[in-house]
């Protein structure tokens, strides 16, 4: 029993060794080629429709031959390549299926969401149903997250309905107009069912992760039974090896997904309130907020159960206050030049690039 146990701490520990060499040099390969990887903010509404579509195609398809090339190089192990493969893909839909389901609980209770209590809250929670109806959508639950950061964020499943959340710091820092501005990009995920998207990418590269882990731990603990021990431990360890990394590709392929549908969402609320600069501000607004209140990101940080959910990202971001002349800051971001080694590791896209592709889209409002 002693020798079972040991043999069980060695093999995660090499578990853990290898999976730490695969993501570290995956995360610096990626992060050396940053500047290929990251482009400029979409052209137009149709390129970054077509960006999307491109993406979603590649993505399934990679996943598909992934996994035949996986039950073919695991063909010598008899149907327990063929099986591996299909539980992996089952159990990664439903540990994301069950996220899905009760990820409205969590981030209620994570936030402190609660109804709107005054007149001028139940005057956004009207907003946020005129603004829902407009885009053709069911009006979400309009709910204030009870939380020292300014942000917002659209949440659901078919448990608990859809919400749409806006942080009570961002009621102090945006004037009403960008806050409708802001609550517009939020039903825009809901209409796009971003939520749902992302959450059905994610189950590739976790079910990709989920097999390279299995793949690993055979080969260490048992050789796999194909051939001589030895030989099966390479062999399957270095198929684990190489699946672990692939993951970790889907999921950046996952992250520029989302940021992808973080312009969509943008192009939505410049179309359905048919003012673009109150996004552009509100924006700025949140950019300066960050950039000048190390608290404000550690607050946003510390409460990161829905960051992939937020209208901007706290961690690469940049005290707005309605005394600045937010036009002026606008102008000012348009022209920063973005990182793109954080741009890379981001869910969303740089707030410049953001306010450039705004610039875009209200040109084709005003044709």
């Amino acid at each position: 029993m002693v020798l079972g146990i040991l043999d069980f701490m060695f093999a995660y520990w090499w578990l853990l060794i290898v999976e730490s060499l695969v993501l570290a040099g995956v995360v610096a390969l990626i992060a050396l080629n940053a500047d290929r990887i990251v482009g400029d903010a979409p052209r137009s509404l149709a390129s970054l429709r077509t960006s999307m579509g491109l993406t979603l195609i590649f993505m399934v398809s990679a996943y598909i031959f992934v996994m035949l090339l996986v039950a073919h190089l695991l063909g010598g192990f008899g149907e327990a390549g063929s099986s591996l493969v299909l539980w992996a893909t089952v159990l990664a839909f439903l540990l994301i299926l069950f996220q899905w389901l009760i990820s409205p609980f969590i981030i209620n209770i994570a936030y402190r969401t609660r109804p709107p209590s005054s007149p001028y809250e139940e005057q956004l929670a009207r907003e946020a149903e005129r603004l829902a109806r407009a885009s053709g959508i069911k009006p979400p639950k309009f709910v204030i997250a009870d939380v020292d950061f300014p942000n917002a964020f659209a949440y659901g499943s078919p448990l608990m309905g859809s919400y749409v959340a806006v942080t009570r710091d961002l009621l102090r820092r945006l004037t009403r107009e960008e806050v409708v501005a802001v609550i517009g990009h939020e039903v825009g995920h809901l209409k796009h069912r971003d939520v749902s998207w992302i959450l059905a990418l994610s189950i590739i590269p976790l079910a990709v992760y989920f097999i390279g882990r299995a793949l690993i731990w055979s080969g260490i603990l048992g050789g796999g039974g194909g051939g001589d021990r030895r030989g099966g431990t390479i062999y399957l360890v270095a198929i684990g090896a190489a699946l672990i990394a692939t993951s970790v590709l889907f999921r950046f392929l996952v992250a520029h997904f989302n940021r992808l549908r973080e312009y969509y969402a943008d192009a939505h609320s410049a179309l359905v309130t048919g003012r673009p600069r109150d996004l552009q501000r509100a924006l700025a607004r949140l950019h300066l907020a960050y950039s000048s209140n190390e608290r404000l990101v550690a607050e946003a940080q510390g409460n990161s159960t829905a960051s992939m959910l937020f209208i901007v990202t706290p961690l690469i971001e940049v005290n707005g206050g309605f005394f600045y002349d937010i036009d002026a800051y606008v102008d000012r971001l348009k022209g920063l030049r973005t990182s793109a080694l954080e741009e890379v590791f981001a869910s969303h896209p740089p707030i410049p690039k953001r306010l450039r592709f705004l610039d875009k889209v209200a040109a084709r409002i005003e044709l």
